[in-house]
């Protein structure tokens, strides 16, 4: 038993050098397969120096400008549907455009599918109006909030609350020279501010100073 055991012992050694020269050896392995890869990462990196770069996201941004939106520029905004009047309707995100104003507030409209409501509602509810920002509409102020507005007879801009109660009417202008009229756009106005389309017929707005 004695010599069993001595000889157990003598062993040790042995076992050490050889666990040690796997790991040296699984070591070199690993270094390898790093250098590897450094090398089939860095000249990619040479050819297209954008390549990773595309990947990191961007970093937000205050606008320090006014920028006009379109339908595309909307999508991520818009919800599918809106409440006014006592129930809700889809909203058409194809037609809505707004203003992201320098600063990061927003204002957009989009027109709404309105077959749900009475005809007497249809006739002046046409579209839904978000702004984050007072705007000026033909002399009225008007506050940050939900609006259900339209184009109604006799030339005239009419703004409701979202319970469908008038607030005011403004002037609108119709645009003869408008070459492919859609039906509802926003523009920059050539004076001052923006027009909010419906087809040709518009009503100039800007960012109140209240």
């Amino acid at each position: 038993m004695l010599i069993k055991d001595q000889q157990t012992y003598s062993d040790l050694p042995k076992n050490i050098a050889i666990a040690a020269t796997f790991r040296n050896n699984r070591a070199m392995r690993i270094c390898r397969l790093s250098l590897l890869a450094l090398l089939l990462i860095v000249p990619i990196a040479l050819q297209n120096p954008t390549a990773l770069a595309q990947t990191a996201p961007a970093a937000s941004t205050t606008n320090s400008t006014d920028t006009i939106l379109h339908p595309a520029d909307l999508d991520a905004l818009i919800p599918p549907s809106v409440f006014f009047r006592g129930q809700t309707a889809t909203v058409q995100k194809r037609n809505s455009g707004g203003v992201h104003f320098a600063g990061g507030p927003f204002m957009f409209a989009m027109k709404v599918d309105t077959g749900g409501y009475s005809t007497s509602i249809q006739e002046k509810y046409q579209t839904y109006l978000i702004t984050e920002v007072a705007l000026n509409i033909g002399g009225h102020t008007l506050p940050p909030g939900a609006y259900g507005v339209g184009f109604i007879a006799n030339n005239k801009f009419l703004v409701m609350d979202i319970g469908g109660n008038d607030l005011f009417t403004a002037a609108s202008q119709h645009d003869e020279a408008m070459s492919r009229p859609i039906p509802l756009q926003v523009q920059a106005d050539p004076t001052h501010g923006y027009r909010l389309y419906s087809g040709r017929d518009f009503i100039v707005f800007n960012r109140s100073a209240k």
